[in-house]
């Protein structure tokens, strides 16, 4: 009997346990969006690991370490920078705020109009990442352990939304801590025992010498440079993976703490991870597809290594699916919902984060039908979010920026954002780089116009800027 097909079940249901028992006292908005903001920070830590190294990662990238080499570990190079900073420069400041999301601080920042397109941003990065979470699950399980891809499919729509919506936030953070061990060690196990079936770095030097090479062409340079870009624009601005956990951290401290040890943990599952591609490429035959690669590898190794390594990515991809989705229902019910209804009761928001998730969850199984590609949805996801790095940090360290620099600058870029990707970005250009370009002039642009001008929105930047303190909570 598939040694796999008897532990993922046993696997998922004590998840599935974990995350109704721990989050069933989740009563209030705060609670299900943020755990009520008290968790200490190796809670913070494991839950931000597991939502950063997920199903994209642990199949995806392995996939692009195969076919691109080395290269490709720039991503991660660009990942790891923007954990730093947000380590050293951002973590603890932005937990000081006191705010629910990112659309808080636009709020705060530029006013109504911002925070509504910041939210909706939101909600499209947490949707698009989403649907590559199903993706990978359903990959996983169809190729590997045998079952149906499209009951795959479907368990995995059931898993993700049942998950997110019965436990909240301390539901999910509390199992993403148990499960960070998990995924470490499963990229540890399989990373080493791939290395050494390929003979080790004798082995991969019988590479061509491109696959080996962090400056060999072997993507289009601005297409492969944006992607970049986008990773290190994730890392400072994405929702789900940071802001939502910092904000859910005890105080600015713990905050502070957990963000700098979950940088170096990634950084050793990134190096992990990049060992199994380099090392597929010399095991398996040439001309796989990304999503397939991790599949074959695992049906390289002995049952027990592959059991592990398919729990660990099973754990990786409902970690992110559950940060992603309850990321983009806190948009919804938070960012959007009360802004329209401001009178809208904190039951009443709950109901309507719970409905997103799951009529999210739905639309997932149509779209991956279409596009199961992974890494199409998480590049997608990551030019989203670059849109919001100038308006965000320009905001909070210049006090220049109007409300119309925010509203510009969000509304330009991910406007360029998305007709850029209809029209299958022109010329190999990256849509990060429209992003980044329509970002910049409109909030440049709106240097000029100083209607809604408030004094509280120019002194959020020196509350930004000053130093934080050990008795700041």
């Amino acid at each position: 009997m598939n040694l796999t097909a008897v532990l993922i079940p046993i696997y998922l249901a004590a998840v599935i346990a974990i995350v109704v028992i721990s989050g069933r006292k989740s009563k209030t908005f705060k609670d299900y969006a943020l755990a009520d903001g008290k968790l200490p920070w190796f809670v913070l830590t494991g839950t931000i690991i597991a939502s950063l190294i997920g199903g994209g990662t642990m199949m995806g990238y392995v996939g692009s370490f195969y076919t691109y080499g080395v290269l490709y570990f720039w991503m991660f190079i660009a990942l790891f920078a923007a954990q730093i900073v947000m380590a050293y420069f951002i973590a603890a400041r932005v937990r000081r705020l006191k705010v629910y999301s990112i659309a808080d601080i636009f709020s705060k920042r530029y006013g109504k109009a911002a925070r509504l397109i910041s939210g909706i941003i939101n909600m499209i990065v947490g949707i698009a990442v989403g649907f590559a979470m199903l993706s990978s699950f359903s990959t996983l399980l169809s190729g590997y352990v045998g079952i149906d891809k499209n009951w795959a499919m479907i368990i995995g729509v059931l898993l993700f939304a049942i998950t997110a919506t019965l436990g909240g936030f301390k539901g999910v953070a509390i199992t993403d801590a148990i499960q960070a061990v998990l995924i470490i060690g499963g990229a540890l196990v399989v990373s080493v025992t791939a290395f050494q079936k390929s003979g080790g770095f004798a082995g991969w030097s019988a590479l061509p010498s491109d696959m080996l090479s962090l400056t060999a062409p072997t993507l289009p340079f601005l297409t492969f440079a944006g992607s970049v870009i986008s990773a290190f624009g994730m890392g400072l601005a994405d929702q789900a993976v940071m802001f939502q956990r910092i904000n859910a951290a005890k105080s600015p401290k713990d905050a502070n703490r957990a963000t700098r040890t979950a940088a170096w943990l990634a950084l050793l599952c990134f190096l992990l991870i990049a060992a199994m591609g380099i090392s597929a490429r010399i095991i398996l035959p040439e001309g796989l597809a990304g999503n397939d690669v991790i599949v074959e590898l695992l049906k390289t190794v002995s049952p027990a290594v592959g059991a592990l390594y398919s729990a660990a990515i099973i754990a990786a991809v409902l970690t992110t699916a559950n940060s992603m989705y309850l990321s983009a229902s806190m948009s919804f019910s938070h960012d959007l919902l009360k802004a329209v209804f401001p009178k809208i009761s904190d039951k009443a928001q709950v109901i309507a984060g719970k409905l997103f998730v799951w009529i999210a969850a739905v639309i997932s199984y149509f779209v991956i039908k279409f596009q199961p590609s992974i890494m199409t949805w998480i590049m997608l996801g990551y030019a989203c979010i670059t849109c919001m790095i100038i308006p965000l940090y320009g905001g909070l360290l210049s006090k220049k920026a109007t409300p119309a620099s925010g509203a510009l600058s969000l509304g330009l870029s991910i406007i360029g954002v998305v007709v850029w990707e209809f029209l299958k970005s022109p010329f190999g250009i990256n849509s990060v780089f429209v992003a980044l370009i329509l970002g910049i002039l409109g909030f440049v642009a709106g240097f000029g116009i100083k209607a809604g001008v408030k004094q509280e929105q120019i002194e959020m930047v020196d509350q930004f800027k000053s130093k934080v303190k050990a008795t700041d909570d």
